[in-house]
């Protein structure tokens, strides 16, 4: 173990425990490709994206050159006010609207997905109080979502543990139950308004919703985003979308709502519109929303923002994204690749009694173990070390007794067979009792 007195660094939700576990050679040193390298020298397939983020792989030459550059040329910029903004945020916002869905047109530039989601929901708020109806403050998740942690992203993700582990949070934050995917009935939708329709719409400011829900893999259908979109409008209610996740190629274009037709207010990115290499996220507003801000009285103004927010060599990162993205070539690879990580997936549903479900879209996958998990706890934690005992690496979810599948958009045939023929490993092994020295070693 290591002793927490020679230990500087405060990281893992349970420290006691991450320390138990740690070994200095298991320390990510390095990064390839669509691989990474521990201290110990052992290469590892990143099946899980740094953390859901590093879509274009490690050491990609377009981004690495632009940070570069970006670093000599000018290494920090003010967003703050009137603090004179680095004229490349002003680009970087030009370039992003340009493919972002139609209507969603202005831009503004943060430092990480949680703090988007917390200025999305203020912002709604804020509005509603400049439009006279200081009445309307319930802001509403769906449980199983995710947003992040924070005050206020804590308070709006589906996840109760998050609610009780650390005091009040944002106020007048209500849930309801989510559609699941394709396996849903018509009417789940309607069920999942049929709250808000208690609470009273006129008392709703906004609806956050994620378009493949975080945890759990869920897939709004098109017809329920329509449907969603329809109540939203029908009651004056702002429509959130958080595509802090699957913006940027994660399901084979720009944003999740332009393949569903979601007609978002506030659109929220992250993860990916750096892919990795700087912090950095959007909150992006429609027309409605935006000219209710931009009539604002100047001494009514909406106080949001942090030093790091528009970071320039975040937005250089951002720009040389958006042109890696340009050519299709990453959304068709997305598409292939997604399909043959789904079929091979569902083959190893089919074979492997173990496997519950499979859920996801584009390179976005869940693999459930609901009945293995309900007899031993630890079940998915010990696939999720199996598979790095065969050099891959996943994440785990908290909430759902599954592993999240999130490779790096250039995933190649190799990356996928290679990741399929690891996992089938790894579940025969634990088919056969193979279990590992400590089954809850990573799970913090």
């Amino acid at each position: 173990m290591t002793s927490p007195d020679a230990f500087p660094l405060w990281n893992s939700t349970s420290m006691e425990a991450f320390l138990s576990y740690l070994e200095p050679d298991e320390m990510i040193v390095e990064g390839d490709g669509v691989r990474v390298r521990d201290a110990a020298g052992r290469w590892y397939l990143d099946a899980r994206s740094g953390f859901w983020n590093v879509t274009l792989g490690y050491g990609h030459p377009g981004l690495v050159e632009a940070v570069r550059e970006q670093v000599g040329r000018l290494p920090y910029g003010n967003m703050w006010g009137y603090g004179r903004p680095a004229r490349i945020a002003v680009e970087c916002a030009e370039a992003l609207v340009r493919v972002l869905p139609e209507g969603i047109d202005h831009v503004r530039f943060q430092s990480n997905g949680a703090q988007a989601v917390e200025t999305a929901v203020l912002l709604s708020r804020h509005l509603r109080l400049l439009e006279g109806e200081p009445h309307r403050t319930a802001v509403v998740g769906l449980w199983g979502g995710f947003h992040g942690f924070g005050p206020g992203a804590s308070a709006v993700t589906g996840l109760s543990y998050l609610h009780h582990h650390a005091g009040p949070l944002l106020p007048d934050v209500i849930h309801t139950r989510a559609p699941h995917g394709e396996d849903a009935a018509p009417a789940d939708m309607a069920r999942a308004l049929e709250l808000l329709e208690d609470h009273g719409p006129d008392r709703v400011s906004a609806i956050i919703v994620e378009p493949v829900i975080g945890e759990g893999g869920h897939v709004l259908t098109r017809g329920q985003a329509a449907e969603l979109s329809a109540f939203c409008r029908a009651h004056g209610i702002h429509l959130v979308v958080d595509e802090v996740t699957t913006g940027m190629g994660r399901t084979g274009d720009y944003t999740r709502s332009a393949q569903l037709g979601l007609d978002p207010d506030i659109l929220l990115l992250g993860k990916g519109l750096t892919s990795g290499y700087a912090g950095l996220s959007a909150v992006c507003l429609g027309e409605r929303v935006h000219r209710a801000l931009l009539a604002a009285p100047v001494e009514r103004f909406f106080a949001t923002g942090s030093t790091h927010d528009g970071h320039p060599v975040a937005l250089s990162a951002a720009l040389a994204v958006l042109r890696a993205l340009e050519d299709g070539k990453v959304f068709a690879n997305v598409a292939a690749q997604g399909d043959r990580l789904r079929t091979g997936l569902l083959d190893l549903a089919r074979r492997r009694p173990a496997v519950s479900a499979v859920r996801g879209t584009g390179l976005m996958y869940v693999v459930e173990f609901a009945g293995a998990a309900a007899q031993d706890p630890w079940f998915v934690n010990k696939a999720r070390l199996a598979l790095e005992e065969r050099g891959v690496l996943v994440s785990v979810l908290n909430a759902v007794p599954a592993l999240m599948v999130i490779p790096p958009l250039v995933f190649g045939d190799g990356d996928v067979d290679e990741l399929l023929a690891a996992f089938d490993g790894a579940l025969e092994a634990l088919a056969s009792g193979w279990a590992p020295a400590d089954e809850t070693k990573g799970f913090v």
